[in-house]
């Protein structure tokens, strides 16, 4: 996917253009949202929201796809040029972004491993950041390296077929 469309996608995300929920709770959403609530915790019924599916194919895999080659420590595939460390930057920022939009009500629920799941996807998302601030490509891989059990550790728990 282009830069450009996860750029959009997570503009649209930040300015709350688009809903986030798990699909099974929108409908509960939309029917516990008060009449006199403002405008930007409402949506109307005919508006699409997003899934988490959707999020992970639209910013996530995307993001963590420019992130994980780090992970198998291939050293023709770590980032060069202040474009490729610029890309790394990038996609741990949509990842940061995304990992936010996962901690809100809506999503957790109070789920305390959903909430750990998405603290272990932010310290990885951080830790890349930090290695491309730096330019480091060890620090890099480490924090792909941890982006990948965060990965595997919530899938096992909640996609279980998509390991």
């Amino acid at each position: 996917m282009a830069a450009s469309t996860l750029k959009w996608c997570a503009a649209l995300l930040a300015a709350g253009l688009l809903a986030c929920a798990p699909p099974d709770e929108r409908l509960a959403q939309r029917a516990s949202a008060a009449p006199h609530a403002p405008a930007a915790f409402t949506m109307p019924a005919d508006e699409p929201m997003l899934a988490l599916p959707d999020l992970m194919a639209l910013v996530i895999d995307p993001a963590a796809g420019v992130l994980g080659p780090a992970f198998r420590r291939d050293p023709q595939r770590q980032p060069r040029t202040a474009e490729a460390w610029q890309a790394v930057a990038d996609a741990a920022a949509e990842l940061d972004r995304a990992a936010g939009v996962l901690e809100q009500p809506g999503w957790s629920l109070g789920r305390a491993e959903w909430l750990r799941a998405v603290a272990e996807l932010r310290d990885g998302t951080r830790a890349g950041a930090e290695a491309a601030r730096l330019r480091d490509g060890s620090r890099l891989a480490s924090a792909a390296q941890r982006l990948q059990v965060a990965c595997d550790g919530c899938h096992a728990r909640y996609a279980p077929t998509l390991r």
